[in-house]
């Protein structure tokens, strides 16, 4: 399948900065419709109209927007499938909504509108998990509700940025060098858009196996030579370049980050020997230390 033209993801990429203007206006029109039913707030909906004519056709652009940007791919495919049809949905519904309050049936159109506001939400929902992960809502829970849910805590939830854990040097040379230390690298900094939900240029970090087999521009790295390995280049090129890993706005790798991969891409990438079989340089083990 060929890639689409770069108008049309120019296009696309609007969805993310019009989307949350229907989401607002359709919130607020819910609530002022809620509060309408109390006599003291009979006419806190007066606005409905004027608040309709706007969410309508932005509803539809940002539907369209949506669409065009899911040409690039690079997304758990149901997940991108159930919130494509769902914003679509959300759009008809708004559209359907319109129409019943200037035909003055508002009855109908009151459940249009609850019916547009239940879509929206679950449309919301898979919308941040194809952007953020599927925990998106959840990671941070309190534990009481993660229970509820029946979610399992992760050490992800409690590795905040700035809350470091001191390891000993001993526990430090025993853990695996893929799964204790660059597995987490790429958890932290690269699986948001190399992951299972959303799979940029087909390239899957979350695995020793999808590193290996690489994406759709080959190679993710040469083991033996970091210098030539893609993954490191994309991340070594200025912040400006719109080929820089990670993108902008999305969580950098650090000096000692970018050391650590360098070393065990030289080193030759192994996937199951431990630190200390790899004798890592005092410089390599003083970044992994605290972290």
């Amino acid at each position: 399948m060929y890639p689409p033209p770069d108008i049309l993801l120019f296009f696309g990429h609007f969805h993310v900065l019009l989307v949350h203007l229907p989401i607002g206006m359709l919130a607020a029109l819910a609530t002022l419709e809620i509060f309408a039913l109390l006599p003291r707030f009979k006419n806190a909906a007066a606005s409905a109209g004027f608040i309709l004519a706007l969410a309508a056709p932005l509803a539809v652009v940002t539907a369209v927007c949506g669409w065009l940007l899911s040409l690039a791919g690079g997304y758990d495919e149901t997940l991108l499938a159930w919130h494509k049809w769902l914003g679509i949905g959300t759009a008809v519904l708004t559209v359907v909504a319109a129409v019943l309050f200037w035909r003055g049936k508002l009855v109908a159109y009151r459940v249009a509108l609850l019916v547009a506001v239940g879509v929206l939400m679950v449309a919301g929902h898979l919308g941040g998990s194809l952007t953020h992960g599927s925990d998106y809502l959840t990671q941070y829970a309190p534990a009481p509700l993660k229970k509820l849910l029946g979610i399992t805590a992760t050490s992800k939830t409690a590795s905040k940025a700035g809350n470091a854990t001191v390891v000993s040097i001993n526990e430090l040379l025993a853990q695996p060098v893929f799964t204790g230390v660059i597995e987490p690298i790429f958890q932290g900094k690269c699986v948001s858009c190399h992951g299972p939900q959303k799979t940029k240029g087909d390239l899957r970090l979350d695995s020793y196996a999808g590193l290996q087999r690489g994406g759709k521009d080959d190679i993710a790295i040469k083991p033996g030579d970091a210098a030539q390995s893609p993954l490191l280049e994309r991340a070594l090129l200025p912040a400006s370049d719109d080929d820089h890993m990670p993108p902008d706005g999305k969580p950098q790798l650090t000096a000692a980050e970018i050391a650590v991969l360098k070393w065990w891409i030289n080193a030759g990438a192994p996937a199951t020997n431990t630190l200390g079989q790899l004798q890592p340089p005092s410089e390599i083990l003083a970044a992994l230390s605290t972290r």
